[in-house]
C-alpha cells in the first residue's frame, strides 16, 4: 500500500519523490488539509477504499495513511 500512496502523491498531487519516506508528514511535504479531502476522494476512486477525512487527518505521516490503506483493503476481501 505504501507503494500506492508514493505513486498517487507523486503522480497526482505532484509531490517530489526525493520528499517522500514512510516518516514524513503530509504538512512537511507542503500538503493541506485540502489534500486530505482529495485525498480521501483518490482512494475512493482507484484503489477503492473508503477512509473518512477524520482518519487521513489524524494520521501523522505517510506511514500511518498506508497502514490505514493496507487495513481497509484487508477488510474489503
Amino acid at each position: 500500500m505504501y507503494d500506492i500512496l508514493v505513486s498517487i502523491l507523486t503522480d497526482k498531487f505532484q509531490v517530489q519523490p526525493g520528499l517522500v519516506s514512510p516518516e514524513a508528514t503530509p504538512t512537511a511535504l507542503g500538503l493541506d488539509s485540502l489534500f486530505v479531502v482529495e485525498l480521501s476522494l483518490v482512494l475512493e476512486g482507484d484503489p477503492g477504499l473508503q477512509i473518512s477525512f477524520d482518519e487521513l487527518a489524524e494520521a501523522s505521516t505517510l506511514a500511518e495513511i498506508a497502514q490505514l490503506m493496507h487495513d481497509r483493503q484487508d477488510a474489503s476481501v
